[in-house]
This record gives C-alpha cells, sequence and structure tokens, in this order.
C-alpha cells in the first residue's frame, strides 16, 4: 500500500473531502453542536454537509479498499512468479519443472485440476505431459489438434470460459467428468510453439487468475524450450560419447563378440529401451542367429533362427531403413510375436547393419510400454547400425586374415615336417631323430620359460636344425666311420649352408638360431663363429644339450648307444665348458 497516493480518484476523493469539512466548520449558518469535551464545541454546518462528508468519506474508503485488493492481488501474482522463478532455476529436467508449475497455479488460483500438454509433431497431437489436482491423474493422454487447445497453440491468444459445458469443441475425457470453468494458455516461444497451460475449475475463474495463469504460461514456456534444448544437448552428447565407444571397441579390439556386447550396453542407455539384441548369418545361409544381447527376462532369444526373409518388408533387404513394428503383441504375423508376448515388449524395431551393400546381420531393439521413438532416434539407432556393422566388417576381415595365416602357417609346417622327414630319409642312421629332439627340445624350452610364441620358433628350428647338412656330399654324410679332419672340417659347414638356405625366407627368420648356433659351445670353443656364453642364443643352448643327448642314448655304426646315466653324467661334467650350466641343470630336473 506504499503507492496508494499514486491513484488519481484516491487524491480527488480526499481533496473533496477536505473541502467539505472545510466548509461545514467554517459556514456562519449553525445548525447544531457535537460535544465531545465540556472545553471543545465543533460547530456544524448544514446537513447537506454532513451527508456531502458521509458519502465522500464512503467513496474515499472504497477506493482505499480496492486499490488494497489490487496490491494484494499483485503481490500474489508476484509472489507466484518469483516462487516459479526459483524453481525454473533449480530445476534440472521437465520432470522436477513442470510438478512445481503446476503446485503454484493450484496454490494461487485454488484450481481443481491444472496441466501442461505439450505438442507431439511426430503423433499430430497433444500429449499431457504432466497434471495434478483432484480429478485424477491422466498424465499420457493424447489430445487432437483439432480442439481448442490446437486453436490456442496456433493463433496465440488465451481461452477462458466459464461455462466450459457449453463449448462443442473442448476437448473433455471421462476422467474430467463435468467441467465448469476452463482456462487455456499457449506455451510458445519466438520460434517454437511448445504446448498449453490448462487450469480447471469448478468455480468461475476470474480475471486476475487467468492473467497469472497467461504470465505463469510465459516463464513456463521459456523454461520449458531451455529444458528441451539442455535435454538435446545431453541426447547429443551421449550420442556422440556412444559413437565413441563402438569407435574405440573397433578399433581396440578383434574380438567379434566383445565389440557387439559393447553395442548392445550402448544401446539399453537409450531412453525407453529395454532390451536389445545382434543377430547375424552363419556363413551366408540366409539365416539369422543370437550372436549377443541384454534386457530379456528368458532364454528364448537365443533360441529363436530367423530367415533374413522376414525382415523384407517394403524394401528390398539390405536397406538402410528401419522395420518397426508399433504394436507387436497384435501383430501375430511378426517372427517376434511370442517373444513379445512372453516377455511383455510392445514396440518393436529392427535396424538393418550394412556395410558395403551386403547385409551384415541385424539390430533388434524392443520397447516396453514406451512412446514411439522420435525420428531423430531411429536416425541415431540407424547410425549405431553403420557403426556396428563396420565392427562387423572388420572383424570378419581379421578373421578371415587369421584363418588364412593359420591355413598359410599350417601350410608352412608341413611343408617344414616333409623337409625334416626327407633329411631322416637321407641319413638313416638318425631317422626319427628329428622328431625326438624336437618333442624334447619343446618340453625343454617350456622349463626355462620360454614364451609360447619363442616355443614356435624352437619347433621349426628343431625341425631344421640339420637342413644344411643338404649340402654335405653323400660320401661324407653316410660314411660308416670316423670323418678324416678334412671331412670334418667340411661337415662343420653344414650350419653355414643351413644359414644361406633359410635366410632369404622372412618367415624362418626366427627359426634361425637353432639351425646356425646349435654347434656353438658354453666356453667359446664351438662353430661356426665361436659365440660364448650368454651370446650364444638361448633356444640354441637348449637345442645342443638335447641334440647330444638323442645323439648318445642312439645306436650309431662307428658308436654304440650309452647307458642313460652315463649319457646325463657326460652331459652334467661337460657344464660349463660345451653346455649352458642352467639349461643342463634344468635338463637334468627334467629327466627325473
Amino acid at each position: 500500500m506504499k503507492n496508494w497516493w499514486r491513484n488519481p480518484a484516491i487524491r480527488i476523493s480526499l481533496l473533496y473531502l477536505l473541502i467539505s469539512i472545510l466548509w461545514i466548520l467554517f459556514s456562519d449558518q449553525l445548525v447544531g453542536m457535537l460535544v465531545s469535551d465540556p472545553q471543545q464545541i465543533i460547530r456544524l454546518s448544514t446537513v447537506k454537509g454532513w451527508m456531502f462528508v458521509i458519502v465522500t468519506a464512503g467513496l474515499l474508503f472504497a477506493l482505499l479498499r480496492r486499490e488494497f485488493s489490487i496490491h494484494q492481488q499483485h503481490e500474489r501474482e508476484m509472489e507466484a512468479i518469483a516462487r516459479l522463478s526459483t524453481a525454473t532455476r533449480l530445476a534440472l529436467s521437465l520432470e522436477e519443472l513442470l510438478p512445481a508449475i503446476l503446485d503454484e497455479i493450484i496454490h494461487f488460483t485454488s484450481a481443481n485440476t491444472a496441466c501442461v500438454m505439450l505438442s507431439d509433431e511426430d503423433q499430430g497431437n497433444f500429449k499431457v505431459a504432466i497434471s495434478r489436482g483432484g480429478a485424477g491423474d491422466y498424465t499420457g493422454l493424447h489430445v487432437p489438434l483439432q480442439s481448442v487447445s490446437g486453436a490456442v497453440l496456433e493463433s496465440g491468444k488465451s481461452y477462458l470460459n466459464n461455462h466450459a459445458a457449453d463449448d462443442p469443441i473442448l476437448f473433455r475425457p471421462k476422467i474430467l467428468g463435468e467441467l465448469k470453468a476452463v482456462a487455456i494458455a499457449p506455451l510458445f516461444t519466438p520460434n517454437h510453439k511448445l504446448g498449453v497451460l490448462v487450469m480447471i475449475k469448478n468455480a468461475d475463474i476470474e480475471a486476475s487468475e487467468f492473467n497469472l495463469l497467461n504470465a505463469l504460461a510465459d516463464i513456463t514456456a521459456s523454461a520449458i524450450h531451455r529444458m528441451i534444448l539442455f535435454g538435446q544437448s545431453q541426447q547429443r552428447v551421449q550420442q556422440l560419447s556412444t559413437l565413441r565407444s563402438i569407435d574405440l571397441a573397433i578399433t581396440s579390439s578383434l574380438d567379434l563378440t566383445a565389440t557387439l556386447n559393447i553395442l548392445v550396453d550402448e544401446v539399453l542407455k537409450l531412453k525407453g529401451i529395454a532390451a536389445t539384441s545382434v543377430l547375424m548369418p552363419i556363413k551366408q545361409t540366409g539365416l539369422l542367429h543370437f550372436r549377443a544381447g541384454k534386457g530379456f527376462s528368458s532364454d528364448q532369444i537365443r533360441q529363436t533362427v530367423l530367415s533374413v526373409n522376414d525382415f523384407k518388408v517394403n524394401n528390398p533387404f539390405p536397406s538402410r531403413f528401419t522395420l518397426t513394428i508399433p504394436d507387436l503383441q497384435n501383430t501375430p504375423t511378426s517372427p517376434r510375436y511370442n517373444l513379445a508376448v512372453a516377455e511383455g515388449f510392445s514396440i518393436y524395431h529392427a535396424v538393418p547393419l550394412v556395410s558395403k551393400d551386403q547385409m551384415k546381420g541385424v539390430l533388434e531393439v524392443f520397447q516396453r510400454d514406451s512412446d514411439p521413438m522420435s525420428q531423430e532416434m531411429l536416425d541415431f539407432l540407424e547410425a549405431l547400425a553403420t557403426q556396428a556393422a563396420i565392427a562387423v566388417d572388420v572383424a570378419t576381415l581379421i578373421d578371415d586374415l587369421q584363418s588364412s595365416n593359420q591355413e598359410l602357417t599350417a601350410a608352412y609346417d608341413s611343408t617344414i615336417e616333409g623337409w625334416s622327414r626327407a633329411l631322416d630319409l637321407r641319413d638313416k642312421e638318425t631317422e626319427g631323430h628329428t622328431q625326438r629332439v624336437t618333442e624334447m627340445a619343446l618340453h625343454l624350452a617350456r622349463m626355462m620359460g620360454m614364451s609360447e610364441e619363442d616355443l614356435v620358433h624352437v619347433y621349426r628350428g628343431s625341425l631344421l636344425h640339420d637342413i644344411g647338412k643338404m649340402g654335405i656330399p653323400d660320401s661324407i654324410l653316410l660314411k660308416p666311420a670316423p670323418l678324416s679332419p678334412e671331412e670334418a672340417e667340411l661337415m662343420k659347414m653344414h650350419p653355414v649352408y643351413a644359414y644361406h638356405l633359410l635366410k632369404p625366407i622372412r618367415f624362418l627368420h626366427p627359426a634361425l638360431d637353432i639351425p646356425y648356433c646349435h654347434h656353438e659351445r658354453w666356453d667359446g670353443t664351438g662353430y661356426p663363429r665361436g659365440l660364448k656364453g650368454e651370446h650364444i642364443p638361448l633356444a640354441a643352448r637348449i637345442f645342443a644339450v638335447v641334440d647330444v643327448w638323442d645323439a648318445l642314448i642312439s645306436d650309431r655304426p662307428y658308436s654304440p648307444r650309452w647307458p642313460k646315466e652315463e649319457a646325463l653324467k657326460h652331459i652334467q661334467e661337460n657344464a660349463g665348458s660345451y653346455f649352458d650350466p642352467e639349461v643342463v641343470s634344468t635338463f637334468a630336473r627334467m629327466l627325473e
């Protein structure tokens, strides 16, 4: 009431009242006296003067009362706006914001029901985002655009009707019962028509309440628009994060199963999705099998085998269009009908995984009691499917390469084994020697702590340890007597021959240590290079022990076999001179 003096009507009334009192007090005609104290006498003028004073005072009182009521209403409006402004600042989502808005409307207008209806462009109607009040909760109700609410949103003009039952186009769901008064305010920003704010009351809606609704609608529209933009930003950040996660899975892992599990994990994070699975063909048979999935309560999804033809609806498959079944439980022709009934799924999407115009599989998405996906979300699912198709393509390519590499490696190893058998056949005295020392060398190398990768090279080097003897004449190689010094020197060339034979083959480079160095000695007196100690490759040091062992315990024309105890004693006596002491010690434990 601090600004009541600024009202012109009050100021004029006060002026008239003052003039009337002065006229009565200073008039010459005395019509009576009013005694309030024996010492004080107030003179009264005409009766008309007093009547004028009374009327003027009543008018002034009415004006002051009206000014107080307007001021009180203004304060209520300001309080509502202030509280709503605070709520919009603190809210981080529509789920927090909208209840606060409706609570303020009901609190300050004594409305029976209030609701926010947002425009759904994909469905072509309004959807009640939230309702509050005593008429019941009709959140989720769809309202046609061909209604009063649609006209309000289209025109931007608010609607007030205190005789709502007489309006034929007013949408009245049964849950609301009989409507007395309805007020509808549009929610829009300069470039976006968001929806309407509705207030329902069993008594007349006063003009002040209608004005308050419009004021709150402006604040609400701005806040909703801000929340929608914030939600879209968060959604896009999540989408980018999802695409990034799948990109990392593609680049960091060659395991297709791990990549597909990451895909289904990321899809399940999207709002409204209850379950998802990935189907892939096996050997291009036209049948799709389960490869990954989450969100299902039973194993039925794993047992189904679908045909690619099940997904040929309007467009030839593979295509870049999502197949959507909006009411899966009432679509018995769908191959996923039984699954929908068992799991309670209502909406189904099948997104093809297409790469290089070839179908790599299908991404299935299931929803339970949820609204249909927006076109933006479907576009994002197709983007995810494209990334997944690339992952499948890469993983398949890697698998094919690995399979080809394994086949090629097996072919190489078969060739190497053939070479070793050919050498054994050439030198019948050592027949079976290569296979025995290879097996023993692998066992000893494993006990020495060599990795499985290095054991592959030990295997190949052991098979080829005498490949250099292909360059030794039969007269020397097959001589049934001790060799002459000249012949022995020529025989010592076979490691060199092995090196020159195998060096051009890059595949066998890691296996060269044994053919080239297995005659080197720990003390440096070996051949062909006179390597000493740990300068001799470990594989060659290991093989030297098992090679001598097998030679000692095998029959030769010029040297009968030794008892195993004496052979082991001989090897142990030469530890530190011919052989690596640590290898000899491990070899002795191995024989035990």
